[in-house]
């Protein structure tokens, strides 16, 4: 498969922007906490921050031949629910553009059972969002896979837990979202920039 060209984010790209100091006060392989400095285009002496650190990550919104979405139902252990949301995972090596499709491909396969069709199957890059901008530095890269073939049943890694895929039009998927069915960020910021650019 081709990869397709994208934009990587890149901190402190803005300018006037500079993390002067920080000192890690948690990590473990998932989430790490540290207490920052940091001077702005606007603020004339540094500003002390608590950053709860987390790898990047992909949600993609796969789309079957007939137009259908694809979204899983998963458990969400820190709000005690099972949530419809489009399947994503965290980035566990250096974001690359490689790393990124690679993490979609695994994640299409693991939390849905679905492949890039072989022949017609393309990923479109949506850009990045950021879940939680006032206290993580999480990042979220935004993708539609079309067309999916479901290839398997779906075989999420040992500490998540799946209980059904569903195929949802683009109205039903409406529907969910207006009914407060989907409350997730990830599949609602991805509805938005699918919305926006016109591919519903």
């Amino acid at each position: 498969m081709q990869i397709p060209d994208f934009d990587l984010y890149t901190p402190g790209a803005e300018p006037g922007w500079q993390k002067t100091r920080s000192e890690a006060l948690f990590f473990n392989p998932h989430v790490g906490v540290e207490k920052a400095h940091f001077t702005t285009p606007s603020r004339g002496t540094e500003v002390p921050w608590m950053v709860v650190k987390r790898k990047a990550a992909v949600a993609i919104a796969p789309v079957l031949e007939d137009g259908r979405f694809v979204m899983v139902h998963q458990e969400r252990l820190p709000v005690m629910q099972t949530m419809w949301e489009f399947p994503a995972g965290q980035i566990d090596t250096a974001v690359t553009r490689e790393s990124v499709i690679h993490t979609i491909q695994n994640e299409l396969r693991e939390e849905c059972g679905c492949a890039l069709h072989p022949d017609l199957g393309t990923l479109q890059p949506l850009g990045w969002y950021f879940p939680s901008q006032g206290f993580t530095d999480e990042i979220v890269y935004l993708f539609t896979a079309k067309p999916v073939c479901v290839v398997s049943r779906p075989e999420p890694d040992g500490s998540e837990h799946i209980s059904d895929v569903r195929f949802v039009s683009a109205g039903e998927l409406r529907g969910m979202i207006a009914a407060n069915a989907i409350t997730n960020a990830l599949t609602l910021a991805l509805y938005a920039r699918i919305a926006a650019k016109g591919l519903l």
